[in-house]
This record gives C-alpha cells, sequence and structure tokens, in this order.
C-alpha cells in the first residue's frame, strides 16, 4: 500500500465531510538540545513522499528547522478516525515556487508577512493586540492586495517523507488497525503494528 494516496483520498474525503483539520497538519520540532516544540500548520499539498508547508523565516520554527531540528507531522482526520504520523527530512522550496503560490493565499495572511518587517519577528512580543490590528489596517490603506508581492522573508519547505505510521481508530472491534510504512527511495514496504 501507498500510504500517501491513502492520506490523499482520506484528505478528499476529509474535505467533503467538512473535516476541520482537512487542510492542517501539526509540526512537532525537537532542536538539537531535546526542546520539543508543536504547532498548527497549513498543509499545502501531498505529492509522492513529499508534504508542502509555508513558513516564514522569521519564524522561531524556521530557525529550528534550518538548524538541523528533528521533525515530525501530524496529521489528524477527525471525521475518519485516521492518525498519519510523518517523518523525514526536509528541504526549502525553490524562491520562485513560494512567491507564485503566495499570490493565493488569503489577504489577512498576506499583510500579516508584511507586518514582520515593520513590527517584528514571528512569535516576538507586542504591547497589545491594537497594535497588531492597527499595523494590518495600514498595511490594508496602502498595499493593494492584488498587487502585494511576497516579501523575501516568506519560505516554502517539502517534508519527505521516508516514514509515516498509520492508526485506524474507526474499526468497529475498536481493536485499532496500526501500520508502518517505510521508504527505501523507490518502494514502499509495509508492517502492521500491535496498537
Amino acid at each position: 500500500m501507498n500510504p500517501v494516496e491513502k492520506i490523499q483520498a482520506d484528505r478528499k474525503e476529509a474535505r467533503q465531510l467538512g473535516d476541520t483539520n482537512a487542510d492542517i497538519c501539526f509540526l512537532a520540532l525537537a532542536d538539537s538540545d531535546g526542546n520539543a516544540s508543536v504547532r498548527t500548520l497549513v498543509l499545502r499539498e501531498i505529492t509522492e513522499n513529499r508534504f508542502t508547508l509555508f513558513i516564514n523565516k522569521s519564524s522561531p520554527k524556521w530557525k529550528a528547522l534550518i538548524s538541523g531540528a528533528s521533525l515530525e507531522l501530524l496529521i489528524w482526520y477527525s471525521t475518519l478516525q485516521h492518525q498519519y504520523r510523518v517523518s523525514g527530512s526536509m528541504r526549502e522550496l525553490d524562491p520562485e515556487i513560494v512567491k507564485s503560490s503566495w499570490q493565493y493565499r488569503p489577504n489577512g495572511s498576506k499583510y500579516l508577512d508584511h507586518v514582520y518587517q515593520e513590527l517584528g519577528d514571528q512569535s516576538s512580543t507586542i504591547p497589545s493586540r491594537e497594535t497588531l490590528t492597527e499595523k494590518i489596517k495600514h498595511f490594508e490603506a496602502v498595499l493593494d492586495p492584488e498587487n502585494m508581492t511576497a516579501p523575501s522573508f516568506v519560505a516554502g519547505v517539502e517534508i519527505l517523507a521516508d516514514r509515516i505510521e498509520m492508526l485506524d481508530l474507526s474499526m468497529e472491534d475498536r481493536i485499532h488497525d496500526r501500520r508502518v510504512h517505510n521508504f527505501d527511495g523507490t518502494l514502499w514496504t509495509s508492517e502492521i503494528l500491535i496498537p
């Protein structure tokens, strides 16, 4: 079984069912000191063994990724009761792909990317929420969303999966189906695990 094709099919079904997790994933990172962190991100594309995410280079997650933090993606489709844990390596996307894809982001997200240049790095502190909303209102007044371009520190990454663990919690007998899939660069192999 190709687990990526299964994830793609599940994602399509989850979207049809209105699953709020259909287009997100959870990125877990552990830095070289063993400090763990997890965050919710939009999962852009799933192709072959690649899972695409957009990240701002001012964010702590970018700094962790480029310093070699170990990572894992968690994909959870609650409507289907299917969970996927995706492990592998990371590589940066071509900046031209990121710039062209950036145009399809919601306007609020585009303005926020511009806010980082003037207000501070992602996750930095600010005096109040109004500081943020006023800065966004400023950009709404001076930048036309149709003609905005991506700031230079918007990036994209691909998680190149070499291991995907699947957990199906929907079994009628309540004995969960758990499998691990390993990719050797050409083929996926699968083994059944005790849940």
